[in-house]
C-alpha cells in the first residue's frame, strides 16, 4: 500500500476488509483506525485462530499489526531494527494487506507452545508464512490466498 488513499481504494473493491477493534476472541492493540483492514483472507484466519485460542485457554489474542503504508513502514523500520523494509526484494508482506501479528504479551507459555504448533502445522502445509519474533514478543504470519482452500478441506473432513 503506497498511502492510505490506496488503501481506501482497496476497500472500494473488496480487496481490503475492515476488522473490528475487538471481538469475543481477538483485540486490536496500538494500531491506528486507518490501519483496520487486510485482505478477506487474512481476517478469515484471525477469526478461525483466535476462537480456537479462546476455546483453549480463554484469553483474546492481541493483534498489534494488519495493513501498513509505505510510509508506516518506513517510520516503524527507523525505530525498530526487526522490522523490513518498505521497499526492495525484502520489503514487508504488512504492504500487502495480507499479514497480520499477533502479541506473545500476556500469552502464558502453554498458550505460546499451542500457537507453535498451530502455526507451523499451517505453514507446512503451505497455508501461511508464520515466524516468531524474538526482538519484539511477536508472532508475524502472513496468510496465503489459499487458505480458505484450507478451511473448505477441514469442512469437508
Amino acid at each position: 500500500m503506497k498511502n492510505t488513499a490506496m488503501i481506501h481504494r482497496f476497500v472500494r473493491h473488496g480487496y481490503l476488509v475492515r476488522v473490528p477493534s475487538t471481538t469475543r476472541y481477538y483485540y486490536l492493540h496500538a494500531i491506528p483506525s486507518a490501519f483496520h483492514y487486510c485482505r478477506p483472507w487474512t481476517r478469515l484466519f484471525l477469526a478461525r485462530l483466535s476462537h480456537e485460542f479462546y476455546d483453549h485457554f480463554h484469553h483474546k489474542l492481541r493483534v498489534t499489526s494488519l495493513v501498513r503504508t509505505v510510509l508506516s513502514q518506513e517510520r516503524l523500520s527507523k525505530r525498530n531494527g526487526n522490522a523490513a523494509n518498505a521497499f526492495g526484494p525484502l520489503r514487508s508482506s504488512h504492504l500487502t494487506g495480507a499479514t497480520v501479528d499477533i502479541s506473545k504479551r500476556f500469552m502464558s507459555a502453554k498458550g505460546k507452545n499451542w500457537m507453535r504448533r498451530v502455526l507451523y502445522s499451517i505453514r507446512d502445509q503451505g497455508y501461511i508464512y508464520a515466524i516468531e519474533e524474538f526482538q519484539q514478543p511477536t508472532f508475524h504470519i502472513m496468510v496465503f490466498e489459499n487458505y480458505p482452500q484450507y478451511v473448505k478441506l477441514l469442512a469437508s473432513r
